[in-house]
């Protein structure tokens, strides 16, 4: 398998991050690199994401401006740094790191300029993917603390800046990942293999139940056998306004941007396909002011961090312009 499929994972459960690490040490290796000094934030709000820019296996966290200058290293340990996700304020930034290449992962927050890194969660279990909500105190995540059951869990950072209260708000017993909080804060959206292939689902941001099934919106049923790379409909984002939501989907028979209104897919609700290019388009991200999407592509022949017009695609700009492996952008929100 091409190292393009790690790229692909983002905010997914690090089960499948970790059976992508064999693609991942065939990888190339390359050098640092800055770029730019617009200085921060920039234009927009900056766009985090993650990369081995800095040579051998580590992944860390980086920073850029919008417009693709004064990229900046944030993290700098050994290991995975993954799946960065901004605070609603804009002022911090969560990640999955994991040490040695392997389960288990833990949450980590760093301020925007990359200070103070404290780990969140301090529990044995494999935490990943963290999303905040519009409080910025809370954040949902995926965690596997049932068992082997990977579960959407919702926490609340005290003032100690530890978790504190645990609530699990999915309890099917399949696969759900990449949480994503509504703009409003009271919808969930993520990834679930519970209909027997991934779609987007969106629920109430509480445990599910009678009262609170996950609808599911995307219609995709791709099969295995037609060769897709682990998911199918996955990773979405919601935009700023809370009406729509992009994801990345492999039904055109590879993977592409799409966006759709936030209500199931239909004859009246089409997804529309906003990259439109054979190579490997995953990873969305909202701009703050809901006109661009960021996203991951191998359209160079390596990852790179693009950036197209939401409504349709147009523009597509490659931010980041380095022969490392780049992917996982997420944008930071605006006061």
């Amino acid at each position: 398998m091409r190292n393009r499929g790690f790229g692909g994972t983002k905010r997914l459960t690090t089960t499948l991050l970790a059976a992508l690490l064999a693609g991942l040490l065939l990888a190339p290796v390359a050098s640092a690199q800055t770029v730019g000094t617009t200085a921060f934030p920039g234009t927009g709000g900056a766009i985090a994401f993650a990369s081995d820019r800095d040579g051998g296996l580590d992944f860390d966290i980086y920073r850029m401006n919008a417009d693709g200058f004064g990229q900046t290293k944030l993290t700098d340990k050994p290991g995975l740094d993954l799946a960065p996700s901004w605070s609603a304020d804009g002022s911090k930034l969560a990640f999955s790191h994991s040490p040695d290449f392997a389960l288990p992962y833990d949450v980590y927050q760093i301020n925007a300029d990359g200070s103070g890194e404290t780990g969140l969660l301090d529990d044995p279990s494999d935490d990943s993917s963290a999303a905040y909500s519009p409080q910025s105190n809370k954040f949902a995540f995926v965690s596997k603390r049932v068992g082997n059951q990977y579960d959407i869990y919702l926490t609340t950072l005290g003032q100690d800046g530890q978790a504190t209260g645990l609530t699990r708000l999915t309890t099917s017993d399949a696969l759900d990942l990449a949480p994503a909080i509504s703009p409003d804060g009271k919808r969930l959206a993520f990834t679930s293999d519970r209909d027997g292939d991934y779609d987007i689902y969106v629920m109430k941001l509480a445990p599910e139940g009678p009262k609170n099934v996950p609808v599911k919106l995307t219609k995709n049923t791709r099969p295995d056998s037609e060769g897709a790379p682990f998911m199918h409909d996955q990773n979405p984002d919601w935009s700023p306004d809370g009406t729509q939501i992009a994801f990345g989907s492999d039904r055109s028979g590879d993977f592409e941007v799409y966006r759709m209104k936030a209500s199931p897919e239909g004859r009246l609700n089409k997804p529309v396909n906003l990259s439109n290019n054979p190579d490997y388009d995953h990873d969305p991200a909202w701009s703050p002011d809901g006109k661009k999407i960021a996203f991951s592509s191998y359209r160079d022949g390596n990852s790179e961090v693009y950036r197209i017009r939401a409504t349709d695609g147009a523009n597509p700009t490659n931010l980041t312009k380095n022969p490392a492996t780049d992917f996982h952008p997420a944008w930071q929100p605006l006061p």
